[in-house]
């Protein structure tokens, strides 16, 4: 499994998406099982040569003298890595690789949680999560035991990075994104849905989904009220929504009238069904994982 930064939401929101394994240049996150929603921009990240040349390696390294011999000797012949040969030392390289095991299994295992805490089928979908959303889902890994392996300052140094760890710069805030993508199955088309949230807009047991397409005036009350706070900001950031997209939009709402007012919106690409029997109950369990 790879490490990568996908930023699902192009201006104020980074995302860690933690999918199927595929790809070998990730940044801060596992590569989903599907594409990313149609509903943003998504920009890559992508590592430089010398550290794809290490991230391409074997997971595991047998550290011995012939491997440290061997490692030398590719530091030293792999183009572009003999001007910083003091950087690829052999120590350097096998602690790599045993971080690298390590992060792999954490990675892993936080997919599986994530899969299993909010019903997620691991071959038709993948996922990726931004600002609030991605605390909740940090928050959910700690409480189950999960704490991310630190990179050792040889590896950092080797790979020219801090050290930072896989949800620095991508967690907090007070809006957050969760998306959630379907491969087609059988008779059943693929697609996405997008869920933005504030996390200070509370959901509440009593939810319902006001649809903002064909709504009517309720509709247009939501949609006025989304633009006006936090989370049309966060709408803002991945694109943007009207009535004329191709795209369908619910305002997730307090009450079954919607009269407690809106606590979250879903954007959804041919997965209506989905969006409507799963959102609210997705936005539930996030929230309750936000202090």
């Amino acid at each position: 499994m790879t490490i990568a930064p996908a930023t699902a939401h192009s201006q104020t929101q980074s995302s860690v998406a933690l999918g199927k394994a595929a790809g070998n240049t990730s940044v801060a996150a596992v590569s989903t099982a599907a594409e990313a929603p149609a509903s943003g921009p998504v920009d890559t990240v992508t590592l430089s040569a010398e550290a794809q040349f290490m991230m391409s390696s074997p997971t595991r390294l047998s550290v011995t003298a012939e491997s440290l011999a061997q490692a030398a000797a590719a530091a030293k012949t792999v183009p572009g890595l003999d001007a910083d040969a003091e950087r690829f030392t052999p120590e350097a390289m096998a602690a790599h690789a045993e971080w690298r095991e390590k992060h792999t299994d954490y990675t892993g295992k936080v997919r599986d949680l994530v899969n299993q805490t909010f019903g997620l089928d691991a071959e038709r979908n993948g996922w990726a999560a931004g600002g609030a959303a991605l605390t909740a889902i940090r928050n959910l890994a700690e409480k189950n035991g999960l704490i991310e392996p630190e990179m050792p300052p040889a590896v950092a140094n080797m790979l020219q990075t801090t050290g930072e760890s896989m949800w620095s710069g991508k967690s907090g805030g007070s809006t957050g994104m969760f998306d959630v993508t379907f491969l087609p199955n059988g008779a059943e088309k693929g697609g996405n849905l997008r869920i933005l949230f504030d996390s200070g807009r509370k959901p509440s047991a009593d939810t319902s989904l006001v649809d903002l397409k064909r709504g009517g005036t309720n509709a247009q009350a939501a949609l006025s009220n989304i633009r006006a706070s936090a989370l049309g900001v966060s709408l803002d950031s991945v694109g943007g929504w009207t009535p004329g997209n191709a795209a369908n939009a619910y305002a997730i709402t307090n009450g079954k009238d919607g009269h407690g007012g809106v606590v979250g919106m879903v954007i959804v690409n041919g997965v209506d069904d989905d969006a409507k029997e799963r959102s609210a109950n997705i936005l539930r369990t996030l929230q309750g994982l936000i202090p």
